[in-house]
């Protein structure tokens, strides 16, 4: 039977799996260049257009933009500025040499892929501002979405929106799936849900 997993859970492995490998980078690398792998595969030769947020999932976008990139795809990268990223996102940030786009000018043209970085399952606040504003425009687009892990604005306990929430035609979630993408409105704005292997070996999962 599959495993899905709360919040807190992952968090856990993903402790355990840093300390393994010593370097947490790689295990964003991993994810992000698999996520991108398994989207070029899907949906080769669009335009994708790629949302990072401020945090660890904003990175893995960073990650993902820079793969396609070197995969020959038409790429538009839009995130925030450096000093708005921490830890393993930083690092990402610096390594991606693509032009990085403000949120203000975002522009959703027809036969896009838009791949949702925005956040993750570590959002604990509702979405306001800025990150609302995207969110409506990308699900009044209607252009084909991939979120990374969970569509952002879902929370990952309880699948209820927070605020407001991405409309995913699929989500690639990464190790495991989620308690938040099996109940409430989590079910209904993840659409396909594929689990994205990135490594984790857990003792507990074996």
């Amino acid at each position: 039977m599959e495993k899905i997993y709360s919040v807190e859970e992952i968090q856990t492995i993903e402790k355990e799996e840093f300390k393994k490998l010593r370097n947490s980078y790689v295990l964003m690398k991993r994810a992000g260049t698999n996520c991108a792998k398994k989207i070029y595969i899907s949906k080769l030769n669009c335009k994708f257009i790629i949302l990072c947020g401020p945090g660890n999932n904003g990175g893995d976008g960073l990650v993902i933009s820079k793969v396609l990139r070197k995969l020959n795809q038409n790429v538009t990268l839009y995130c925030l500025e450096s000093d708005t990223y921490k830890g393993d996102a930083k690092i990402a940030y610096k390594k991606n040499r693509l032009t990085k786009n403000n949120y203000n000018d975002l522009n959703i043209p027809k036969n896009s892929v838009i791949i949702d970085c925005i956040f993750g399952i570590g959002l604990k606040r509702k979405v306001k501002g800025i990150y609302k504003k995207i969110i409506k425009k990308v699900n009044s687009s209607k252009q084909h979405v991939i979120s990374i892990d969970i569509p952002s604005g879902i929370n990952g306990n309880n699948g209820k929106i927070m605020g407001e929430a991405i409309k995913a035609d699929n989500t690639y979630t990464l190790h495991a799936k989620k308690i938040g993408l099996t109940v409430n409105a989590g079910m209904k704005y993840s659409g396909k849900i594929s689990v994205i292997d990135i490594g984790i070996r857990w003792k507990n999962e074996e």
